[in-house]
Formats: structure tokens, sequence, C-alpha cells
């Protein structure tokens, strides 16, 4: 087991030896092997002891600490990379208008690519989908790029095929869910809200990956330094939006896993699953992530994961020895 989830209120984890005890109401309810452990997230209100954290620490394990509805709150990482060399050429590259550009359209052609095959492949299965013209609008907008010159002008494109997209994936969704449009903070309605709830966990993963490697985190290349926001690990998830999330949203919805009454909406925070139901979509982005499958154009055999990190240092070479950068491609 490589992450931990933790869902129930008011457990309490202790070390004991080399495995993490999982107490509720006084009683030992799980022992957990740390060995093979690299996460852990806990949703809710829950407490982890000091010498716990101590030990988790010691191993690089870090700790994530989401709200109910799967909001970061903080984390409790290990002790940051001393890699100042690949962090003084992120900073570099930030201050470079050309290789911002370059790595811009690079991002955001994968991004609408990885879009437009997901749609392509719904259609070949269910040819009534009506799809055809989102497929060409997106396609367009691929075209589109070749003369958009600015970082600005590259996220217009990413603009307007965000919404081609998801009006497509609005009719993918079955059963008595309905989506119009992409919305969140708050998510307004259960696609919106599974969908923001999937992104979080692949945000969470990326930004893991990336301060263990040493890089700065709050400073992308498409996305701009803002305050607080660790803008490299959203540049990075933004080609595997469509291949994971998305997917596993239609899966669940279509196989009937998730249904519109596993939903609740307390006040003004918006739409957010049940924490059943919670445990069932986490289960599920778990295999989803950890499923091998054979990459239909280099023919290996990886997970999710294992790309995601290979991305992650074609980046650190990127940087530090100006080899090229290939996004993931999802094919169909």
């Amino acid at each position: 087991m490589e992450t931990l989830y933790l869902n129930d209120n008011g457990m309490m984890l202790k070390k004991k030896s080399g495995r993490i005890a999982v107490k509720k109401d006084g009683k030992i309810t799980q022992e957990i092997p740390i060995l093979e452990l690299k996460r852990i997230l806990i949703f809710g209100n829950n407490q982890v002891s000091t010498a716990l954290l101590r030990h988790l620490a010691s191993k690089g394990i870090e700790v994530a600490y989401l709200s109910s509805n799967g909001r970061f709150r903080f984390r409790v990482v290990p002790e940051t990379s001393k890699n100042i060399y690949l962090r003084m050429a992120q900073h570099d590259r930030y201050r470079n208008k050309q290789f911002r550009a370059t790595w811009s359209r690079t991002i955001v052609e994968a991004k609408l690519n990885n879009q437009k095959n997901l749609l392509s492949r719904t259609l070949n299965n269910h040819p009534a989908s009506g799809l055809e013209g989102n497929i060409a609008a997106l396609k367009d907008s691929i075209a589109y790029l070749e003369g958009a010159e600015t970082v600005d002008e590259i996220m217009g494109v990413e603009g307007i095929g965000a919404r081609i997209y998801f009006e497509g994936f609005g009719r993918i969704i079955g059963g008595k869910f309905s989506f119009t449009t992409r919305e969140y903070h708050p998510p307004p309605d259960p696609v919106n809200a599974m969908l923001s709830f999937g992104y979080m966990l692949l945000f969470n993963e990326f930004n893991s990956l990336l301060e263990a490697f040493g890089f700065d985190t709050f400073i992308g290349f498409l996305h701009s330094i803002k305050y607080g926001r660790s803008s490299l690990a959203v540049d990075l998830m933004e080609e595997f939006r469509s291949p994971v999330v998305d997917r596993l949203v239609i899966y669940l919805i279509n196989l009937g896993i998730i249904k519109p009454s596993d939903f609740e909406t307390p006040s003004e925070k918006g739409v957010k699953l049940k924490d059943n139901a919670r445990k069932t979509y986490l289960t599920n982005y778990e295999k989803f992530m950890t499923t091998p499958f054979v990459d239909s154009k280099t023919r290996k055999r990886h997970n999710y994961r294992q790309v995601m990190r290979k991305n992650v240092i074609k980046v650190e070479r990127l940087l530090l020895h100006d080899e090229g950068y290939e996004p993931y491609r999802f094919y169909w």
C-alpha cells in the first residue's frame, strides 16, 4: 500500500513497532505496515501522535490533512531537498519568456489532445453521442496553439478548449446525473464535486513529488505566480486531468457505483460526497492510479503513478540538462 486514506472522524494514529495503530473510541481498529507507505491523506478531524509523525518524516512519508470535502488544509513533510541547483535553474527559466511560452504550448497541446481523445474514444464506442462537433472544435484549438506566442494567448486557447470539452463531457454523463458547465469554489452539483475532489487528489500527488525532488513548487511556467498556489504542480497535472480524473468520474457514474443520493449540501460549502461514498471514490481512484496498463504507443507496461514520477524526472532533466520534455499522451 503506497497511500493510506483515513476518512472517519475521531481517530488517533500512533506508532506501534513498524506499524501504524489506528485507534477509535479507545480501541485499535487497524494496524497498518509502514514499510511500503509513501503518503497518508487524512480527511476530517483526526490526530497523529508526535512519535509517529517523527518516524514518518524519517522515512520520507508525508501526511496531508484535508477537509471532509477534499479541500487541502496543510501537510507535514520531511526535510526539504537540498537540490539548490534545481531551484536556481527553475528561477532562471521562469524569467525566460521564450522558455515559458514553449513549455506552456507543450502542456496545453497535450491537455487538449488528451481531452479530444477521451471524447473520440466515447464517440467510437457510442456513435450516437453526438460528439463530432466538440472533437472537431478541439482539433481547431490545438491548431490555434501554433500561432499563440505568449503565455496569455496560450491560456486563452486553453480556456476556449476547456469550454468545448466540458460541453461534450456533459453528454457522456449518464444515469440521473446532469452536467452543463465546469464550476468550483464551491462545486454546485455532484459531477463538479467529483471532478474537484479528484483534481485535488491529483494536485496533492504532484505537489508531493515535486517537493521530494527539490523543486520550488510555487513557481510554474504555464500558471503564473500566485500567493499560496503551487503553480508547478498545477502545470504538471494538466495533461492527467482527463485520462485519470474525468475517466474515473465517468466510470463511477455510468456504472452506478456513485449515485445522486451519495451527496449532501452542507450550508454554503457546495455539494460534497457523503462519507461512505467518499471511501468508494478513493478506493476506485487508487485502483485507477495503480492498475498497470500498456501504453498504446510505447508498448511499455506501467501505472499512472509511475508515469507521473517519470514526468517529474523529465522536468528535472529539462531544467538542468536542457533535455526535451515529452508530456503524457492518452491514446485511444
